[in-house]
């Protein structure tokens, strides 16, 4: 974490960082157990612990919330650090390795967020639209990654760039990461492992 200016974030910084945190993760949490329509700010103020008047302060209103979810998972994953490496990589097999590393560390560290949005798009349109605004970062960031690797002349024979891309997106998809290692079990280290090698198979050229 940074301050705006560059500098190392001071005490209070961190402070006011991790109480946004803790308004974002309150809020998530209640809106998947009562919907949003029915969570109200004071209810979310007393689930994380402050004052109304703090959530206003540091998120604002309600709605506001809904895309400061968004927001915080991408700070917490490191998802823009992630993607600007990738984008400078010149090495097929490690922009693979970094756009499967960002998926894991987004499933890894949010999943409280992001069983938070998907269970309460079944029931509320806020949340579904927050949930969608989410699946389309995710399609766009696959899309990135594939174009990357058509770059860099990298592709297998034969695919085009959105095969490329889809397969990404299916593959790193939040319902793959809770299939593997939820339902299945697998420990985040096993997913990534997978996910990488299969991308790999099916992405580059194979090797004698």
């Amino acid at each position: 974490m940074a301050a705006q200016d560059g500098s190392r974030p001071n005490r209070r910084q961190i402070q006011a960082a991790q109480t946004r945190r803790d308004i974002i993760l309150a809020a998530s949490k209640l809106f998947t157990q009562h919907g949003y329509a029915h969570t109200s700010v004071a209810e979310i103020a007393r689930e994380a612990g402050v004052a109304v008047q703090t959530i206003y302060a540091s998120v604002g209103t309600k709605p506001q919330l809904i895309t400061a979810m968004l927001d915080e998972v991408d700070a917490i994953a490191e998802i823009p650090q992630l993607a600007a490496q990738m984008q400078r990589s010149d090495d097929a097999h490690e922009v693979i390795s970094l756009v499967v590393r960002l998926t894991r560390q987004l499933n890894e560290r949010c999943h409280d967020i992001i069983a938070g949005l998907r269970s309460g798009a079944h029931v509320d349109a806020d949340l579904a639209a927050a949930y969608a605004a989410g699946a389309a970062r995710h399609r766009d960031g696959s899309t990135a990654c594939a174009k990357r690797l058509a770059r860099l002349n990298a592709l297998r024979p034969g695919l085009d760039t959105a095969t490329a891309a889809t397969t990404i997106a299916v593959l790193l998809s939040t319902d793959s990461y809770a299939q593997l290692h939820t339902e299945h079990g697998w420990p985040y280290d096993r997913c990534e492992k997978w996910l990488r090698d299969t991308l790999n198979q099916l992405l580059l050229p194979a090797t004698t």
